[in-house]
């Protein structure tokens, strides 16, 4: 007898950012559900009708009020299927400090990447981003970042792989970390981030090869044009 899930649908903008971990979340663990991606256009109308006025948020068999926050949905969706082990109840510890590395990774890169986007966020006047000085200011800290900050992350990352059985984050199977972990460093080679070289990772060969290693399992293989862009 087929397992029987929820009823899903995650609605998010439509680009990977946050929700991407989810949605490979539910690939990893073969279940169905509806990937609304709402237009930027759209956003002004969809955002007051929202718990938190905040995307991603996740309905549940039809559920009139959905549910936030893509952590919390993240480690939801894992329970869903057990055979797929996603969040092993023997390894919460590794998965939970391979998540925080994977924070502290994103939370290193995010003023390089919303000087431009969220000025005002950082001291700086609205449209700071388009001046001359402002876009200096980008450039100088993504490259910076790119040079100094991500071979240190990436090195982390890899030596984790490594004591842990050279496969995945955790072990040998994947699991929510590697979930969390694969958008945010397939984001440095998209070539969508000025400033940022498609080949930002080759200087950890360990990471190439366990992107590649993650794209390429059955469930997620042919969801992206190759590994890494």
């Amino acid at each position: 007898m087929a397992p029987q899930y929820p009823k899903l649908k995650l609605v998010y903008f439509d680009i990977e950012g946050v929700a991407e971990s989810v949605r490979l979340a539910l690939a990893l663990s073969e279940i169905p559900f509806e990937d609304a991606r709402i237009k930027f256009p759209d956003w002004a109308q969809v955002k007051p009708t929202l718990p938190y006025q905040q995307l991603p948020v996740l309905y549940v068999d039809d559920e009139d009020t959905p549910r936030t926050q893509s952590g919390a949905m993240l480690r939801w969706v894992a329970t869903l299927n057990p055979e797929k082990n996603l969040y092993p109840q023997g390894k919460l510890y590794d998965v939970e400090e391979a998540i925080g590395l994977v924070t502290d990774l994103n939370r290193a890169w995010s003023p390089c990447l919303y000087i431009a986007m969220r000025p005002e966020n950082f001291g700086h006047p609205q449209g700071f981003g388009s001046t001359d000085a402002g876009k200096e200011c980008s450039k100088g800290l993504r490259e910076k970042f790119v040079e100094n900050e991500l071979p240190k992350y990436l090195k982390y990352l890899a030596d984790m792989i490594d004591k842990n059985g050279g496969k995945f984050l955790c072990g040998d199977e994947p699991t929510i970390a590697d979930c969390m972990a694969v958008p945010q460093l397939r984001g440095f080679t998209r070539g969508h981030i000025d400033h940022v070289s498609v080949d930002s990772l080759n200087v950890e060969p360990r990471i190439v090869e366990y992107i590649k290693r993650f794209c390429n399992l059955p469930e997620i293989s042919g969801k992206y044009q190759d590994g890494l862009h």
